[in-house]
């Protein structure tokens, strides 16, 4: 395992490495994120587990956050580096106690789908933490519409990204991912979900007023009804003593 410090010149990297986009629409999980990591004060210490290109390091610049990060591929690593204090390269399975204690917020944003065994991976990650630390985690809906007709119609086909990303182990639906955090000694503070992110598939919902209106249609419809329509769930928890934990 290596330590890449934040020496990285970010401009000599190949854009082919950038395995994900920022979500900058108003109703992604990444907007949702930064909108519960806006309540922590300057110093605040951040664990993200799975930095990938470096996409939350990017999008919390200026609030002063001491942020770590662990990351398992070197070159996704060298390009997040400019925007972590240290990141680890290896797997949470293969990280050391000593690199993934005593954090005051630890996010887990579309990693736990990609673990072979994340019930146990979360609940070390937990008992490392000091009682009232907070977890922001995401994981896809495979309850959503979409994967609910495919099934119907007998197919389950795994695609480059999205909810059956041919990367993605585990599959979970509300209950499974509130089970999951509860079981984990986490208390949930807030849960939401975001919309299909349709401005990922066509320009049209980013640029165009009408695809911008029917995206935030989509979100509306989305919230009424979260476990049909939901692309992701997003859960902000706290970490409780263990008989306080529901």
């Amino acid at each position: 395992m290596n330590i890449i410090s934040n020496k990285i010149n970010y401009n000599t990297l190949p854009s082919t490495i950038l395995p994900y986009i920022d979500k900058q629409n108003r109703w992604s999980s990444h907007k949702q994120i930064l909108l519960w990591l806006d309540s922590y004060p300057p110093g605040t210490r951040v664990l993200d587990i799975g930095t990938a290109s470096g996409t939350l390091g990017r999008l919390c610049q200026g609030k002063q956050f001491e942020i770590f990060g662990i990351e398992p591929q070197p070159i996704w690593a060298k390009h997040a580096a400019d925007y972590y204090r240290e990141i680890l390269v290896t797997d949470l399975e293969h990280a050391p106690d000593e690199f993934i204690k005593d954090f005051r917020v630890v996010i887990g944003a579309d990693v736990l789908e990609h673990m072979p065994d994340p019930d146990n991976a979360l609940h070390r990650l937990v008992k490392l933490q000091p009682t009232g630390s907070d977890f922001i985690i995401s994981v896809p809906n495979i309850a959503n519409l979409w994967v609910r007709l495919n099934l119907l119609f007998g197919k389950f086909n795994y695609t480059e990204r999205g909810i059956l990303d041919r990367t993605h182990l585990r599959f979970f639906t509300r209950l499974t991912f509130i089970n999951l955090l509860q079981e984990s000694g986490l208390r949930i503070q807030n849960l939401k979900v975001t919309p299909i992110p349709l401005d990922l598939v066509n320009p049209f919902f980013e640029s165009n007023k009408i695809g911008i209106a029917l995206l935030d249609i989509l979100a509306w419809f989305s919230r009424i009804f979260p476990t049909l329509l939901g692309y992701q769930w997003v859960g902000l928890a706290t970490k409780v003593n263990h008989d306080e934990c529901s």
